[in-house]
This record gives C-alpha cells, structure tokens and sequence, in this order.
C-alpha cells in the first residue's frame, strides 16, 4: 500500500503552519509603531501589519506548493532507482 500521498495530506497543515510562522518571523522583525500609543504598526518595506499577515501567509502557501513539489520529485525519483 503507498502511504505517501496520505502522509503528504497529513503533514500540509504543520508545514503550512511552520512557513507561515518562518516568514512572519522574516518580514516581522523590524514591525514599529508609527506614533506613541497609536495602533498603527509599519514593517518591512512598508507594510502595514495586516499586509505583512497576508503576505507571509501568501509566502507559506508558495513555500508549501514547492515543499510538496520537492517531496514528489524526490519520491518518483527514489522508486525509479
């Protein structure tokens, strides 16, 4: 029985969640506050906090398809040897 697709299924939502966390940590460090007791937050490249959520969001989904790629990729290429 091939287990692969199946564990590839089971393992999408932690690795999704994992390049999320990576690439907010990425374009999140140098987030600040525009003015003293304000919520108003700008970070990388001049984002606004929910632009950087959405963006880093948009960069796991992109990270996850090309993982997901690799694995297959490697896997075929494994099993042809």
């Amino acid at each position: 029985m091939n287990r692969i697709p199946l564990l590839l299924i089971l393992g999408a939502v932690p690795l999704l969640l994992a390049n999320w966390f990576i690439a907010t940590v990425i374009l999140g460090h140098d987030c600040t506050l525009l003015y003293e007791g304000g919520n108003i937050t700008e970070c990388a490249g001049g984002l606004s906090e929910e632009e950087m959520t959405a963006t880093s969001g948009l960069m796991a989904l992109v990270l996850l398809v090309v993982q997901i790629g690799l694995i297959v990729l490697l896997c075929r290429r494994t099993r042809g040897s």
